[in-house]
């Protein structure tokens, strides 16, 4: 099966779901292309990229001469060679009175000459409404005649919903095929803003469990305790609520360490620096997955103090949560969002209100002095991982939900 990806750009490091999808379904046998929109700015990818050649299968659809002259004399020079091939799909991207600015100024055009690589291709998967949206609108031209398959995270739907913008997505519901939300809590979201019931699929993001060796991590003892964050360092991510936290724990000894960049992350330094932390706080940049797993294995507690943001913008399921899970490492995380559905407070991890710094460093003191308790969380939670959110396992229902979908009514 010919599978093409629409995502906003590629390769990014903070979006390991969608990598966990695309390498899955190579390994499944299934031919993969990869549409972004832009190139990554950050210099390291993860392994898999390299391994995978992925590279080698991307093409960038937003590329396109930046003046308006070098846009037409381009224009003037491939017209004619594209014209030959697929004429009326060629014709339907200049056609003004369809399609308005958006043909006049060219840029149908060159986003159409871009997707006609994937012209054939059976299922169309475009994470995030915008490029739902496109895929749409490259099937209405006849650049794309697969099944459109958008995938929904928490923070594409929480604006819709906040402003009851119902209508937004009407076109995208009524044309595309299916609707694949990453949580319960996702798919809920989208039956209120009118999608069709009979569309959707939750198809959660998971992790690949061989790994993250448990046997091989330090467990609790030293006189150190060991905490670890991984996150885009934005409002969301909660990671102030996590320093202040850590400011109440007063002369007891730990380390902690911050991987993840971001707009936030001179304020956070700033405020790490005005409670005393440098020495203790270690803010890394953002670090491939083997450096993170590296990590992994050295924590004693993996915190992840996501809040609501003032937007309303809320988790879904952070996948470096289950990678935390999946190490072994105990995780002390917020009731935010679609976490509840992966994290049950005292059995698999550790859950406080969002926002609480006390009541965060309230439960730090409780696991410092009772690591058998975190102990018995962090072996549920691998077993929860193994039987719930195993890529593999994940990657074998998509293929069987992208295979209906792609020959159904065909």
């Amino acid at each position: 099966m010919r599978i093409s990806f629409i995502v906003d750009s590629f390769p990014a490091l903070s979006e390991t779901f969608i990598l966990n999808q695309m390498t899955g379904l190579m390994d499944s046998g299934c031919e993969i292309r990869i549409f972004a929109g832009a190139r990554s700015s950050e210099k390291i990818v993860h392994e898999d990229v390299v391994r995978h050649g992925l590279l080698y299968h991307v093409q960038y659809w937003n590329e396109r001469p930046a003046s308006v002259l070098g846009r037409i004399l381009k224009f003037i020079f491939i017209f004619p060679i594209h014209l030959t091939r697929s004429p009326r799909v060629i014709l339907r991207s200049i056609n003004v009175f369809a399609f308005g600015r958006e043909a006049w100024s060219l840029e149908l055009f060159y986003m159409t000459v871009a997707f006609l690589a994937a012209r054939a291709d059976d299922i169309i998967i475009c994470h995030l409404r915008s490029n739902g949206l496109i895929g749409i609108k490259m099937k209405q031209i006849g650049a794309l005649t697969g099944k459109i398959v958008t995938v929904f995270h928490i923070e594409d739907l929480a604006d819709l919903v906040k402003n009851k913008t119902v209508g937004a997505l009407e076109d995208l519901f009524l044309k595309g095929d299916l609707f694949l939300p990453v949580s319960r809590y996702a798919q809920e979201r989208l039956l209120e803003l009118g999608c069709p019931p009979r569309k959707i699929v939750v198809h959660r993001m998971g992790v690949d469990v061989r790994q993250f060796d448990v046997s091989a991590r330090r467990r609790f003892g030293s006189t150190t305790l060991k905490i670890l964050s991984v996150a885009r360092l934005i409002d969301k991510k909660g990671i102030a609520y996590a320093l202040e936290a850590l400011a109440l724990l007063e002369n007891e000894p730990f380390e902690y360490v911050i991987i993840g960049d971001g707009p936030l992350r001179e304020m956070l330094e700033m405020q790490a620096r005005s409670f005393g932390l440098m020495h203790k706080v270690r803010f890394l940049g953002w670090q491939d997955s083997g450096a993170i797993r590296r990590y992994l294995k050295d924590a004693d507690i993996f915190l992840a103090p996501s809040v609501t943001t003032a937007s309303g913008d809320k988790e879904g399921i952070p996948v470096v949560l289950m990678e935390a899970m999946a190490s072994g490492v105990p995780v002390v995380t917020t009731s935010n969002g679609a976490i509840r559905e992966l994290v049950e407070d005292g059995r698999t991890g550790f859950l406080v209100p969002e926002k609480n710094a006390a009541a965060l460093a309230a439960k730090l003191r409780i696991l410092r002095q009772d690591p058998a308790v975190a102990d018995a969380a962090s072996r549920a939670a691998r077993r929860l991982i193994e039987e719930q959110f195993n890529i593999q396992i994940l990657n074998q229902h998509l293929l069987r939900i992208l295979t209906q979908t792609a020959y159904e009514n065909a």
